[in-house]
């Protein structure tokens, strides 16, 4: 993780593992400008904000887009204490949300889970850095920039429309419906796999550790995978450049276009390469059809298959 907020929150969550709970271990939650902070749920105009910034340590995190008047909230808020409603401040055109009021000690062993549905302007920037708990939006999601930061817990994100994408998770898998991104699509994850029903972008680039990577379609000018461990599986895939990378786990690649084709230069430690489409072979290159998407396959073990 790239900031100081989710490597403590990670931290938080590995002393949680380890036993230190049982010592009644806490944490203090700062952030500057606290004095400025409203507690509680609230509304706001859309034409206000550009860009929204969340830190949320538990509990779902809900999205959606919506016009004029836009609500945030927080389950069951008029039961908590004021220092542990979320927090808010609208500076300038950034709109910023915190788990609780700043200088609040919270214990590992009674952290809350609230549950936050977030009303968005279309084409915002959105920044979300979570340390436990599960993203979600089942309506179209028309973002500026989004960036998502996250310790633990799934994310499930149905329809996505954005200018660039930017997620890192440490644990919990990623599962996207339909995303369209103008720009570079970015993910990073630790541990949990990722699963993309269709995707158009300019640039996608993932790195996975552990588990696997799967898109049902993909269009994109160049696709970097690296995947560490576990399978990488590209349904109708459709690019420029393909670059990928597999130490532990099979490859498989379903063309789009078998007229157009693509060059495979395929390099494996243990594997085999495998199609049953018309391929002329010279060593390790594999041209089918026209040759046109330069495709570069590296494996330690594992076979790759082109269908």
């Amino acid at each position: 993780m790239k900031r100081l907020f989710t490597l403590l929150l990670a931290a938080l969550l590995l002393l949680s593992a380890v036993g230190c709970v049982s010592l009644s271990c806490t944490m203090p939650v700062r952030y500057t400008n606290a004095e400025k902070y409203t507690a509680g749920n609230f509304t706001y105009d859309e034409a206000k904000v550009k860009k929204v910034e969340v830190e949320w340590l538990g509990g779902s995190i809900t999205l959606k887009n919506g016009k004029g008047t836009l609500s945030v909230s927080e389950a069951d808020s008029e039961s908590l204490a004021e220092e542990d409603r979320m927090h808010w401040w609208i500076d300038g055109t950034t709109l910023k949300i915190k788990y609780c009021k700043s200088g609040k000690k919270l214990s590992l062993s009674k952290m809350e889970k609230k549950d936050l549905t977030l009303e968005l302007p279309a084409f915002v920037d959105l920044d979300l850095e979570v340390a436990s708990g599960k993203i979600v939006s089942e309506s179209m999601l028309d973002l500026g920039r989004f960036r998502l930061e996250k310790a633990s817990g799934g994310t499930d994100i149905r329809f996505l429309s954005a200018k660039e994408v930017e997620i890192e998770t440490a644990s919990g898998g990623v599962d996207l419906g339909k995303v369209s991104v103008s720009g570079e699509f970015e993910v990073d994850t630790a541990s949990g796999g990722l699963t993309v029903d269709e995707i158009a972008a300019d640039k996608i680039d993932v790195d996975s550790a552990s588990g696997g990577v799967a898109f049902g379609r993909v269009t994109a000018d160049r696709l970097d995978i690296d995947s560490a461990s576990g399978s990488v599986s590209l349904g109708m895939l459709k690019a420029s450049t393909v670059r990928i990378k597999s130490t532990s786990g099979g490859v498989k690649i379903v063309l789009a276009d078998r007229t157009a084709g693509a060059k495979i230069r395929f390099d494996a430690v243990s594997g085999s390469f495998n199609t049953a489409l018309p391929a002329e072979s010279s060593g390790s290159v594999y041209t089918i059809g026209n040759g046109l998407m330069d495709v570069e396959i590296s494996v330690v073990s594992g076979s790759v298959n082109v269908e």
